[in-house]
């Protein structure tokens, strides 16, 4: 297991996060609507209460013919004020008459304050407390004096009252909140255990046998992922395949110029004059160079495997005058044999996307293979198409493939030859068929000359340009009608 770095997020962190995040911030939103509703409550009870204690002060104003008066004893006055936790407070004010009874520092009404029945109610302060008053107006009486009655009390009660309904409000919710958050990171933990279970599979994969993992007990959500590896484990497993039926074969082909080498080596260490050794160093120049050629083609075949051609040198260039160079190139070897090598091609310029070293090598490879198994004395055309796809034909009248062979030789180390009269490795036209899959094109084989020997076709795909140019044509806009 390596260690997260500091980039890397927890899927189970971020899944809490997703989930008990929204939660605690509609428990915030819960407390704090709780809380307005608990003091909406709290004052409208209240706010009754004063409402009928101004009532009942105002039941003991009285209006005479020697003016008004508030008939309220002072032990009535200290009953009507007392309480065991808030301070109450009253005034009595006549139109004329001035203050009747209670206090005359008494805040004024405020335009805000708002109607509760007959009186209306506002928020204040009285000796620097915060007070809830409530006002009432008597209409004037006979001699036209009009009485207000005012009534406030502190606001502890309602605070308190608040508070208990919010802690009797809010306890619960926590305590719910408490038991989903458990049940919510209980749910992520099991909710990622077949990730856990797919990692604990992988893990238990070996590198000699990659085998598919079993989803059979994997959420329907996680099998794309299991799916995915699943594809991948089967492509790396017939990779591993592919690597070690390579290594094999290379390992037998390498050992039969190795195998001669030494033994030539051997042989001329025990010879005595130099006319012995000659004989022995041509044999050892021979064994050289098919090891050499042996282990460049290898290396060749090991660039057109797929993780390789991702990195190709891919630049535009003309297949006309590449394949006209590499065919001047085997003349010389063509007369030898009396083979006329000749070359054709539909236009003058051919132009193509690829990468030149692995084209040259391709077509070597070809009129390599064209030459080595010709017998002599007959025709070999390098031909350049450009329908329906930029394509070399090496096509020739030799002995040709049996059609029942030609499937095999592609396959890597499989001679065409049976008699084991041409030295070769049986790489050439594996190697051809990897550059043409890396380069998204494709071999085939076809007759030869007049229906004797064989053609083999390197096609390669349009150019990216030619490509844009004929969907333009192709265009609804562009079509013609």
């Amino acid at each position: 297991m390596t260690a997260a770095s500091p980039g890397n997020s927890s899927l189970r962190r971020r899944l809490l996060q997703l989930l008990l995040v929204p939660l605690l911030v509609l428990f915030a939103v819960s407390g704090i609507a709780s809380y307005v509703f608990a003091l909406h409550y709290a004052n409208a009870v209240y706010d009754d209460w004063l409402y009928d204690s101004v009532n009942s002060l105002a039941l003991e104003v009285k209006r005479d013919a020697s003016g008004t008066r508030l008939d309220l004893s002072e032990s009535a006055q200290r009953v009507f004020e007392w309480d065991a936790a808030d301070k109450t407070y009253f005034a009595v004010f006549g139109s004329r008459s001035g203050l009747i009874g209670g206090r005359a520092d008494f805040p004024e009404l405020p335009p805000q304050a708002h109607r509760l029945r007959l009186a209306k109610v506002y928020d204040a302060r009285i000796d620097n407390r915060a007070v809830r008053a409530v006002v009432l107006v008597l209409p004037a009486s006979a001699d036209g004096e009009t009485v207000t009655v005012e009534v406030a009390e502190s606001t502890k009660k309602r605070q308190s009252l608040a508070r208990e309904i919010l802690l009797g409000t809010l306890l619960p919710q926590a305590l719910l909140i408490a038991v989903a958050g458990l049940l919510i990171w209980l749910g992520v933990r099991r909710g990622l255990e077949p990730l856990l279970r797919i990692a604990r599979r992988l893990q238990a994969q070996s590198h000699r046998q990659l085998q598919p993992l079993a989803d059979a007990d994997v959420p329907l959500e996680a099998q794309p992922l299991t799916h995915a590896l699943n594809e991948l484990l089967q492509r790396l497993q017939a990779l591993l395949v592919s690597q070690r039926l390579f290594i094999a074969d290379a390992a037998h082909q390498l050992r039969t110029p190795l195998t001669a080498l030494k033994l030539n080596i051997e042989h001329a260490q025990a010879e005595t004059t130099l006319e012995g050794v000659r004989p022995l160093l041509a044999q050892l120049r021979i064994s050289a160079e098919r090891a050499a050629r042996l282990s460049n083609q290898l290396l060749s075949l090991a660039r057109t495997e797929p993780e390789a051609s991702e990195a190709l040198s891919v630049e535009r260039l003309d297949l006309c005058a590449l394949a006209r160079d590499i065919g001047a190139e085997w003349v010389p070897r063509a007369l030898a044999k009396r083979i006329d090598l000749s070359f054709s091609a539909d236009a003058a310029h051919v132009n193509v996307d690829g990468d030149p070293m692995l084209l040259r090598e391709a077509l070597n490879n070809l009129l390599d293979n064209a030459l080595k198994y010709h017998p002599g004395g007959g025709a070999i055309v390098v031909s350049v198409a450009t329908s329906p796809r930029p394509s070399v034909s090496i096509i020739d009248d030799g002995p040709g493939i049996p059609p029942e062979l030609r499937a095999q030789v592609f396959t890597r180390f499989h001679r065409g030859d049976r008699s084991g009269n041409v030295e070769g490795s049986g790489l050439g036209l594996a190697i051809v068929q990897g550059i043409a899959q890396a380069h998204g094109g494709q071999v085939s084989l076809h007759e030869g000359i007049d229906g004797k020997g064989v053609g083999v076709r390197f096609e390669l795909p349009l150019p990216a340009s030619r490509v844009a140019a004929i969907s333009a044509r192709m265009s609804p806009g562009n079509r013609p009608t």
